[in-house]
């Protein structure tokens, strides 16, 4: 175990112990940013997979500048706010009319995203003809279950879920209507679970979590933990949905693992082993994928100038990669200081403005962009158009609810 592994370990044990603190906020961005990189940075060092290899200095200060450029723009929001009013945990979740909204127009606004996601999965299986989990090849169906356009509002999975949950919480009333918008919910997870993708379904409840500890006081430490916990065995399933045992236990030998850590290892072996090999950038091509996607560029380009997502993998089996090789990739040393640097003040210049005037739409907007900061180890999800369009509908569904009338039945 070397000294890195140890600095890592013992950085995540002082923020668990800093949970335990009253009226310590888990999810400030610059506290659980850093316990997700240093675990990772601590599992990886281990070197537990032998397809991996040691880095040199140029490569680990490359590897360390997007998460520590990132924590300087998280402290220099911090530092600006020394001193001034903000709200407690214990008074956000005492003052409940932060979070009022129209009760009736946010029942309608599910009942039309659920509408527009039957209408999506409804073209596009009429589409393919195939549900993934069902198909001969369910790995390839589930690339495939796409359309262009249309293909968009599979993503309202996560809205309804996200929505329900808020509905739930802040109606006391209504017991039918909550029925209803839970089998909804139950429904579109289901139906998305089938076509074999998961990280929507977990940026939804993720979002949902965020909401309940900053609204109420049901949300403990040892709620966290076990719902982690059932995240990773969500994870574990559908993979092994997607798969198949066969394949997973194949993926485990094929990366001569010790352990199952895949997704904490293999995406930063990617990245370093990566960053040592490029020598082209892209100037903006994967950073603003919504781009190109949205104005139906995406693919062309691609296949004009044959490009590979990630083109320098350790194996072939794992394709993931830091959220900074997409940066790195794009602006080369530069950007991976510039970008997370703005991206730290973003996130919390964002936590600090709803610290010091709540409101829902703010927490919602926090929640979806702190997910992203906290999967940044493992890949890029900012750019893509899907995460924009739900960030965009956030907007728009809590403009229509909030109007100066609400409903209180």
């Amino acid at each position: 175990m070397s000294w890195v592994t140890i600095v890592c370990f013992i950085i995540c044990f002082l923020i668990i112990m800093s949970f335990f603190r009253p009226d310590t906020d888990i999810f400030s961005p610059g506290r659980i940013f850093t316990f997700i990189w240093s675990l990772a940075i601590g599992l990886t060092d281990l070197k537990f997979s032998g397809l991996q290899h040691e880095w040199t200095p140029i490569v680990w200060i490359q590897l360390l500048l997007g998460p520590i450029s990132f924590l300087i723009g998280v402290s220099f929001v911090y530092v600006i706010n020394i001193g001034k009013r903000v709200w407690s945990l214990n008074e956000l979740r005492s003052n409940r009319q932060f979070f009022e909204i129209n009760h009736a127009n946010l029942f309608k606004a599910i009942i039309f995203l659920f509408i527009l996601f039957l209408i999506a999965y409804g073209a596009i299986y009429l589409k393919t003809h195939n549900i993934p989990l069902f198909s001969a090849k369910p790995w390839e169906a589930r690339t495939n279950f796409e359309m262009f356009g249309i293909g968009l509002f599979l993503h309202n999975v996560i809205l309804i879920i996200f929505f329900t949950g808020i509905y739930s919480v802040l109606v006391k009333k209504d017991r039918m209507r909550k029925a209803i918008l839970i089998l909804i919910s139950v429904i579109s997870i289901f139906l998305y679970a089938i076509t074999l993708q998961r990280f929507q379904i977990f940026l939804s409840i993720f979002t949902v979590l965020i909401f309940l500890y900053y609204s109420t006081f049901r949300i403990k430490v040892r709620t966290i933990f076990l719902t982690g916990c059932l995240l990773v065995v969500m994870f574990y399933l559908i993979s092994s949905l997607r798969a198949g045992e066969i394949i997973v236990a194949f993926l485990y030998y094929s990366a001569k693992m010790k352990f199952p850590l895949i997704y904490a290892v293999m995406n930063l072996e990617n990245y370093a082993r990566a960053i040592s090999k490029v020598d082209t950038y892209m100037y903006g091509f994967y950073s603003f994928d919504f781009i190109t996607a949205i104005t139906g560029l995406k693919h062309w380009i691609k296949d004009y100038f044959r490009l590979e997502d990630y083109p320098y993998l350790v194996s072939r089996y794992y394709n993931t990669c830091s959220a900074f090789w997409t940066i790195y990739r794009d602006f080369g040393v530069l950007g991976i200081f510039v970008l997370p640097f703005g991206g730290g003040l973003a996130l919390s210049s964002l936590y600090y403005s709803f610290m010091k005037r709540p409101s829902q739409q703010k927490l919602s907007f926090y929640g979806i962009l702190l997910l992203a900061a906290i999967f940044s180890f493992f890949d890029s999800i900012i750019g893509y158009l899907w995460f924009e369009y739900n960030l965009l509908m956030i907007y728009l569904v809590f403009k229509y609810i909030s109007s100066p009338r609400l409903s209180k039945s």
